[in-house]
């Protein structure tokens, strides 16, 4: 996209004018999701379907489709949104887009957009609060505010001006309420049951695990070894292993991961506990995938020739295959001729190209590398071009088939799986009927009712965030470690409940120390000798005793120096008295951070910065 040319409007034309040459300057100038774009088309595939609000996902009938008098403005604004900011589903603002539309035609019974005002922009949100609620009608009408200032500044507007500000308020999650209280608790953490089992059956040696539950369990097995999407897991590299040795010399295990929404590459650090885990999950992907990656490698550099898998005959590209050779380079391990010919005629390449005439010498290897390329995914040889990972270096990487019992597995073809092939493997059926059993089925883990237990993929993000917070690791540090961009996205991952936060508080070692002792300014050796703590603001002016729960005065710290202001004047002893005080207080928090008192470390660091304040002083007059 570096050819991008931003487009600006003259204030001087009018409105109307101002829409057409914006949408003129879209469809020919840019080249955002391809030059090749059919612009008319009212299915940009994987990118957005231009229908009416409340009019389903069903067959696209030309009454569904956005006005024609507003549809060429909603293509131009997708497309010139994605030019300045990439996203990877512009869904959100296709949801505004139609909500604008239909509030044009209600209130001005025309859907041109440069008659979009404050009373339109209303009825927009009245609209989307009909379809939507929570924060996907907060993220909505954030998209009407979004449309709406754009429509202004680039003068589009026959009103000339617009002010119109999202009314909504985000929907924030309350922590820390009771079990019985927290809708989300039960909804959003796994069952323990189905967390158990399937930990219990990622534990089976592999010869007792078929290809497609070594590929389930070890997908949700590193879900459970750092917070991740399912997605990013099927996206991560087969070198995606690292160890580093931290500052104390300790060799730490991470993955490296591209984590969504905005976050971009980071290493994913792996909790000593469950590195087993991840190394494990890690070699049996790496090892399924195995042919897979080695077909997408002999397919990038030889693009031209058939694949030399294990039953390929060893011939070469241009001479005739006889039946049994031809069996044998599709993948049939068969040996009678009857046989191969019986299985060759019912063989067709992905339902597409059909062998009609399996006698000998009909085909030779390169015709069959011709049919089958074809079969390469869409944007081969790349399997996730954002996050640069190559079809060859693609741990989940698969064969056609591969993790299908009731069909053989195709060799000479590749298959990304996709997040709806993994989830279904886990998840309870969708569908009433469905013959697929999950992966608890097969195991015959089942709950009370006889059905079988299941799980969800985001499920284990939001226990490992709970374990997080009741682990005391800080907003950011969790925040970094799930791959977000903001911690204000960490309360909703949050599920510490009432209970288990009071019953922590009272694990803790807090004393029995007064908040805030009487100030005194005189200061004795004694007073300190008899404290059992090192919680003490102690100035040249006096002192006050608090609590290690209770943090340092940011105050008084961020103003050390002015407190100590009457140092100078004090005496050599007494200077020297201040000292080993202070001393005291900070060997006796040290000694309270090894007991384990909640708190202690940040009186410890406080002590130091006075030291050092004080330690600067004397040295200017040596």
């Amino acid at each position: 996209m570096n050819n991008i040319v931003i487009f600006k409007s003259y204030s001087d034309l009018d409105a109307e004018r101002n829409v057409h040459d914006f949408n003129n300057f879209c469809r020919n100038k840019l080249t955002v999701f391809g030059a090749d774009l059919k612009w008319d088309s009212p299915v940009w595939k994987g990118i957005a379907v231009f229908r009416k609000l409340d009019t389903g996902r069903g067959v696209l009938k030309d009454e569904y489709l956005l006005d024609k008098n507003f549809v060429n403005f909603a293509r131009s604004y997708i497309r010139y949104q994605q030019a300045l900011s990439p996203v990877k589903n512009p869904g959100t603002t296709m949801m505004a887009l139609k909500c604008l539309e239909k509030a044009l035609l209600q209130v001005c019974q025309s859907a041109y957009v440069y008659n979009t005002s404050v009373v339109v922009l209303d009825e927009a949100l009245q609209i989307a609060g009909q379809h939507y609620e929570n924060n996907v009608l907060y993220m909505c009408a954030y998209e009407l505010e979004k449309l709406g200032k754009f429509l202004s500044e680039q003068h589009f507007l026959k009103c000339g001006f617009l002010s119109w500000t999202n009314p909504v308020k985000r929907n924030t999650k309350n922590n820390y309420v009771p079990e019985k209280e927290d809708a989300d608790r039960k909804n959003k953490l796994p069952d323990q049951q189905a967390l158990l089992a399937i930990a219990e059956i990622f534990s089976l040696p592999d010869e007792e695990l078929s290809e497609r539950d070594l590929f389930t369990t070890s997908v949700f097995a590193l879900l459970m070894c750092a917070p991740s999407r399912a997605s990013e897991i099927l996206a991560l590299p087969a070198d995606c292993e690292i160890t580093r040795n931290d500052k104390n010399g300790i060799e730490r295990y991470g993955l490296r991961f591209f984590s969504v929404k905005g976050y971009g590459a980071t290493i994913k650090w792996i909790p000593d506990v469950m590195v087993p885990v991840a190394r494990r999950a890690i070699s049996r992907l790496r090892r399924l995938s195995e042919n897979a990656r080695s077909l997408a490698k002999w397919y990038e550099s030889s693009p031209d020739k058939f694949y030399r898998h294990e039953l390929c005959p060893a011939v070469q590209e241009d001479k005739p295959l006889d039946v049994v050779q031809l069996c044998h380079a599709l993948g049939y391990q068969l040996n009678d001729k009857k046989q191969c010919i019986d299985k060759v005629k019912r063989t067709s390449i992905d339902g597409g190209v059909s062998f009609l005439n399996p006698a000998d010498g009909a085909y030779t290897l390169r015709a069959l590398s011709k049919m089958v390329i074809g079969l390469l995914p869409e944007k081969f040889p790349w399997f996730d071009e954002d996050k640069s990972v190559k079809c060859s270096n693609a741990l989940c990487l698969l064969n056609l088939h591969q993790c299908n019992e009731r069909r053989l597995t195709v060799c000479y073809a590749l298959y990304r799986p996709t997040y709806g092939f993994f989830t279904q493997d886990i998840e309870k059926a969708r569908k009433t009927g469905q013959t697929m059993k999950n992966v608890f089925s097969r195991f015959g883990y089942l709950n009370d009712s006889g059905e079988a237990l299941y799980l969800r993929s985001h499920q284990p993000r939001h226990l490992i965030n709970t374990l997080a917070h009741l682990g005391d690791l800080s907003e950011l540090d969790i925040a970094k470690w799930s791959g977000r961009v903001s911690i204000t996205q960490n309360r909703v991952y949050n599920h510490v409940s009432q209970e288990e936060m009071l019953e922590k508080v009272g694990s803790l070692k807090l004393g029995n120390n007064r908040y805030c002792g009487q100030v005194e300014t005189h200061l004795s050796e004694k007073i300190f000798d008899e404290l059992d703590h090192g919680a003490v603001h102690l100035t040249a002016n006096g002192y006050c005793v608090h609590d290690y729960i209770i943090p340092p005065c940011k105050k008084l710290s961020k103003t050390a120096t002015l407190g100590w202001a009457g140092y100078d004047a004090m005496s050599e002893k007494q200077q020297a008295q201040i000292i080993k005080t202070i001393r005291s207080l900070h060997q006796k928090a040290i000694q309270a951070v090894g007991d384990g008192f909640y708190g202690a470390e940040e009186w410890v660091q406080h002590h130091e910065e006075i030291l050092s304040i004080l330690d600067k002083k004397c040295s200017k007059y040596k």
